[in-house]
Formats: structure tokens, sequence, C-alpha cells
């Protein structure tokens, strides 16, 4: 009896247990799942602890930091490679004072080109490249002078020398004569374009013109145009670079205007078929591209309100569209003009002053005192001062009365007479026959 009672209670109790296990199975899972967990985390953190602590080391490696050293030094090339165009008043002084070298490593170069007697002067948009080594100490080891299309000097220092060695290269270029023409359908710039003329022959193209035509009102639709310019030719029959134009005609509405290119000893220009030099003693428009805004003469002010008198010509053009000087001068104002904003007067002879106003910023080397040359840049358009947009206030001054730019007779250029006008017309008519053939060849 007493047997079967313990028994009895010994199944009540595995019963009571197992009613309890049930009922908190979840829970006992959920705390040996945190168990395990918070094991896991403490191990992880012990691991990731010793792993820094390696990693640190590592860091730390003398031929690792070495190695890095060298690799960055890789990414950051030793060697740097600047070009420059030489600009008017520019000497060798001037050009090496603007490089990241010392005055010692100046004069070592200087004191070696200047023995060359074909460097000892440089010339306007002349490229000039100088290879530097960056590393300590700054040193420049190779110098390269661009002397014409084909002939380049360049000097090459000896290592671990002071000394450089010259080379004369000639460069195998072939030179041809290439000859375009195009009806003018939207603008003289587009149909350049369209007929593949490199940009820079555009502008070129755009200058000598500047000085007689207006090319926002003078071009016409259907008007044309002709060139014949100087190509430069590798032995692989790609074109490498240009050269002058030869021969340019622009038809407006019927009328030709030919500009044959002269070279008589160092000065070079363009004529017309009667041997007229087609410089003015000031250019019609000093920037391209523009439009004519507001003209000479009486209007209404558009910030002050009121009608006053305008003394100048305006043109819109884009902020940072470069201005150049009308005409060859001494700069006597490169400053703030108040209304007029920054603004550049010149003094180009005893008769005639031009000022150019609102202006966002000046031309290199544009200060007061300096000389300029017609067609150098002396400023870009901005909206600085009294003014509503971007655009160019323009005055023409004539012997101290502000005149109107676009109706001023100017006087004309050189006329070639004597003996220079008889090589001119043998240039002109070799020339005609130039043009002759090549557009035979198209045909």
């Amino acid at each position: 009896m007493i047997k079967n009672h313990i028994n009895q209670r010994f199944l009540m109790k595995n019963l009571i247990l197992n009613k309890i296990f049930k009922n908190y199975l979840h829970l006992i899972i959920i705390v040996l799942s945190l168990i395990f967990l918070l094991t896991i985390i403490n191990f992880y953190n012990s691991y990731k602890k010793n792993e820094i602590l390696h990693f640190e080391k590592f860091l730390k490696n003398t031929y690792l930091n070495k190695t890095l050293d060298s690799v960055v030094e890789d990414l950051n090339p030793r060697y740097e490679i600047l070009k420059y165009t030489v600009k008017e008043g520019d000497s060798l002084d001037k050009i090496l004072n603007k490089l990241k070298i010392d005055d010692e490593e100046k004069k070592i170069v200087l004191s070696n080109i200047l023995k060359n007697k074909k460097i000892t002067k440089i010339f306007e948009k002349q490229t000039i490249s100088f290879k530097i080594d960056k590393k300590i100490p700054v040193k420049i080891i190779e110098v390269d002078f661009t002397m014409n299309k084909t002939t380049n000097f360049i000097f090459k220092r000896e290592i671990s020398s002071d000394k450089f060695v010259v080379n004369k290269i000639e460069k195998n270029l072939k030179k041809t004569f290439t000859y375009k023409e195009s009806i003018i359908k939207n603008s003289l710039y587009t149909s350049a374009i369209n007929e593949k003329i490199p940009a820079s022959l555009i502008v070129e193209f755009a200058r000598i013109y500047g000085f007689q035509i207006d090319f926002q009102r003078d071009i016409w639709k259907n008007d044309s145009f002709q060139i014949i310019y100087e190509s430069y030719y590798n032995d692989s029959n790609e074109e490498i670079e240009t050269g002058n134009i030869l021969y340019s005609n622009l038809v407006l509405q019927g009328k030709e205007n030919q500009l044959y290119y002269f070279k008589n000893g160092r000065e070079s220009d363009y004529y017309d078929e009667t041997g007229q030099s087609i410089k003015k003693t000031l250019m019609k428009t000093p920037i391209n591209g523009a439009r004519l805004s507001s003209s000479f003469g009486k209007r209404k002010h558009p910030i002050l309100g009121f009608t006053k008198m305008h003394t100048g010509t305006d043109f819109a053009a884009p902020k940072g569209t470069p201005i150049m000087a009308s005409g060859d001068g001494t700069v006597t104002k490169a400053s703030w003009c108040g209304g007029g904003g920054n603004c550049v007067k010149i003094k180009h002879n005893s008769v005639y002053s031009t000022v150019y106003a609102h202006l966002s910023k000046f031309g290199r080397g544009i200060k007061k005192g300096s000389k300029v040359k017609q067609g150098q840049t002396i400023g870009y358009v901005g909206s600085t001062g009294m003014s509503t947009g971007p655009h160019l206030h323009y005055e023409v001054i004539e012997n101290g009365r502000k005149v109107n730019s676009q109706t001023l007779k100017l006087p004309s250029g050189k006329t070639l007479k004597g003996n220079e006008r008889k090589v001119f017309e043998i240039i002109k008519i070799k020339t005609n026959v130039l043009k002759s053939e090549l557009i035979d060849k198209l045909s």
C-alpha cells in the first residue's frame, strides 16, 4: 500500500514538472538563446580587439611604410610639363619668375640658355615648354623652344649637372594649301565649322575683317566666303597644325571683299586688291559675336528712368566674352569708373581715345601705363556699375569730343608703293593662280 502511494506521488510530481516545463519552454529557449548570443558577442569582441592590435602593428611596419610612400610618389608624378605662350613684353627672366624655382636655379637655366645665340630673343605667341623635376630641390630638366612650324630647340640638363645640352629638332612636316568656300545660311562661324575650318582660323578671319565689317549687321543670309590657308601634315598624312590665311574673300550682297596676305621682311599684313592695308586707326567693333543693343544718341536711361544722351555704343554679349583694344595705344585708366563699373581707357594718339565699360575683369597685364596692340584682349564683358545685364559700353573720343563709333570715318592703314607694290602684285597673281588650281582640284 505504502509503495503504491509513493509511486503515485512520484508520478504526480513528474506530471507537474512536465506541465511546468511545457508551459515555460519558450522562456527557457529565449534565456538559452540570450546566453549563446552573449557568448558569441564576447568572443567576437575579443577577436576584433586582437585583430586591431595586429593591424596597428602591421601599419607601423617600416617596410610597409616605404612601399606606401613609393606608391604615393608614383600616383603623384615626379615630373611636370608646363607650356607657356609668350606675351608682349615677356622676357625669359620674367617667365622663369612665374615658375616655382629658386633664384639659384633660375640663374643656372638663364646662363645656359642665353649662351645660345638662337635664343637671345623670344617672340610674342612663341610656345615654350618646361619639364620640371618636382623632387626637392625643384629643378628644370628640359626647356623646349618652338621656333616655327618645323623647328624646335630643346635644352636638356645633363644628369647630376648644371649644364644643358641643346639639340635642334627639325619636324618632317609637309606644307600644303587648303581651299574652303561656303554659303552663309545661319552665321559665318557655323558655316565655317561645317566646312571643318579650325576655330583658330575662324577667329583670325573675323579679326582681319573686323576693321571694316560688323558681323552682326553686315552679313546676310546667302552671303558667302572663300579662304585659302596653310596646312601642315606629318608622314601619316594627318593635319598637325595650320599656318597663315593667304587669301580670303567675304562676298556681302554680291560685293567682294578680297584680302591678300603679304609679308615683307618681318612685317606682314592683309591688303585689298589695290594694295591698301585693311588696318585702320581703330577697329569698327572691339568685340566679336556681340549684338548692338543700344546706339549712340539720346535715349531713356534703363536705370535712371529719364532721357539723356548716350555717349557710346552698347554691345550685348555673354559674361566673359573677350574685349579687344580697338587700336594701338597706352592704357590711361584701368579701374572702377563709378556708373561705368570696371573700365579701361586707352589713348591711341593725339586725336583718338577709347573707353570700355562694365567689364567683369581686366585682361592680363592691363593697368595704367600699359602699352597695348590692336586686337589685344584688354578685358571681359560684365555687368558692373549701373548696368541691367552683361554688355560692353564702348566710347570713341575724337579731339576730346565723344563721337559715334559706328559712323566715324577713320583713316586707313598703309598703302603699298614703289618696289613693295610691285612685289605685292606678283604675290597677288601667284595667289590667284593657286586659288584657281585648288578650285580645279575640288571639281
